[in-house]
């Protein structure tokens, strides 16, 4: 079933319009040819609040990452002595796995201000080659950013726009080189607060990079939610046209203000092939682009393949949201325990229009449809809720039914378990 996507899938799968694949709307696109989930878990991950993992921990994230949901990009941190730990164990474990699995680690390098030199940059990129990942080297972009990073170094304050562009571009070659010669197998550079960036210098500083043989760049938003999607697919129409076509783009976005996945989406539009994502958006914040959501736009409403095992994303979300001890969001989009709840009586009334109130089969993401009960909740529901449970209800008790479980849920401010809902039919059926 995973196997099918886009207009194949269509009123077997999902009930995706045909209207998502007409000529006239994918002429309005840059697509690129595939699109490559890049998995940030195991390191924006740990920037969710409270979040401290063991090494054993970020191991089994690891395996469920690469066994359970085929993940082809990780990501981690590569800067602090944990990472080198956390880094080395699931090096030892991509090693055994059976699977080519593409990794790189994150510098921060500017995130150290105000003790930032180059040769610091350079001792970061060691100790990701001592523990085998490739890497991504984080860079600024924008002169506000460039700024404020030379104010907090302190003795480049007085550096003009036009010298700290140069020292940025200088220092980042200096890097690539660098990586290079230590044999780090894969490199990439994130171009940090691109949005805030001029557009003319974001795109000679990514035609410098890519001719230096950056592997792929990534523009970063840093805090999401300043951009319409719009302006994130023409800068990566732009950006494009200038950049060797060796060289991948990829998109970083936030979830500040709940616009990730558009703008991850959007970047593709303009010829994205690299998206960084995460089990359940855990990051920062509220954390960034969705894998499970992500995942299934690309794969239904694009008709990319990703190769993710998209049954395995429930049980993978939860997994992993028991071992990070963050509770998943029970109205989590395609893997929360509500996101096939059909609520609303009337809802139930199309038996034969599988897709008329959701979007996609719920065993495609290893979910699970149900009927669930509010305010509104009537016959049609009741019947069918009652089925599942291998019960029936007479239809002189469907109203009394109804009006007991309205009563039920008022006092408990929650719905009934299934046995709960049992126990309540047969004491309104007179059946005990």
């Amino acid at each position: 079933m995973s196997g099918l996507r886009g207009q194949a899938a269509i009123n077997t799968l999902t009930g995706a319009t045909p209207l998502n694949f007409t000529p006239e709307l994918r002429a309005q696109m840059s697509l690129p040819p595939r699109v490559v989930l890049n998995d940030i878990t195991l390191r924006e991950g740990r920037q969710f609040e409270g979040t401290i993992l063991t090494t054993d921990e970020c191991v089994k994230i690891a395996e469920i990452l690469v066994h359970d949901l085929n993940m082809p990009m990780i990501q981690m941190g590569g800067n602090t002595p944990r990472d080198r730990a956390f880094m080395k164990a699931v090096r030892k474990f991509l090693d055994t796995c059976g699977r080519k699995v593409r990794t790189e680690a994150m510098t921060s390098a500017h995130q150290n201000s105000p003790d930032f030199d180059v040769k610091q940059l350079l001792g970061t990129l060691d100790i990701i080659a001592d523990g085998g990942f490739g890497t991504v080297l984080c860079i600024a972009s924008s002169d506000t950013f460039l700024k404020a990073c030379a104010e907090h170094r302190g003795n480049d304050a007085s550096m003009s726009k036009e010298d700290l562009r140069k020292q940025e571009i200088e220092t980042t070659l200096t890097a690539i080189r660098y990586a290079r010669e230590k044999g780090i197998p894969e490199v990439n550079v994130n171009f940090q607060d691109f949005l805030r960036a001029d557009l003319d210098f974001l795109k000679e500083f990514s035609r410098i990079v890519g001719d230096a043989g950056a592997d792929t760049i990534i523009l970063d938003d840093f805090g999401g939610g300043i951009a319409l999607p719009l302006l994130y697919k023409e800068i990566f129409k732009a950006v494009r046209k200038v950049t060797p076509a060796k060289t991948a783009l990829g998109i970083h976005a936030h979830n500040h203000a709940g616009m990730a996945v558009a703008t991850a989406l959007a970047s593709v539009e303009g010829g994205c092939e690299m998206i960084t994502v995460g089990v359940n958006g855990y990051g920062e914040g509220t954390g960034h682009v969705p894998l499970a959501e992500t995942a299934y736009h690309l794969e239904q409403l694009y008709g990319f393949d990703t190769g993710i095992k998209m049954e395995n994303l429930r049980p993978a979300s939860v997994m992993i949201a028991d071992i990070m001890k963050h509770p998943l969001s029970k109205i989590a989009p395609l893997v929360g325990d509500d996101a096939f709840v059909v609520m609303h009586d009337k809802h139930h009334q199309y038996p034969d229009l599988p897709f008329m109130f959701v979007p996609v089969k719920p065993e495609y993401v290893g979910n699970k449809g149900r009927v669930g009960f509010s305010e509104w909740a009537g016959p049609f529901g009741l019947r069918l809720h009652a089925k599942a449970l291998g019960e029936t209800i007479a239809d002189d008790k469907i109203a009394p039914m109804l009006a007991a479980l309205t009563e039920e849920m008022q006092w408990r401010k929650r719905p009934l378990t299934d046995p709960e809902f049992v126990e309540l039919l047969h004491t309104v059926s007179g059946s005990h």
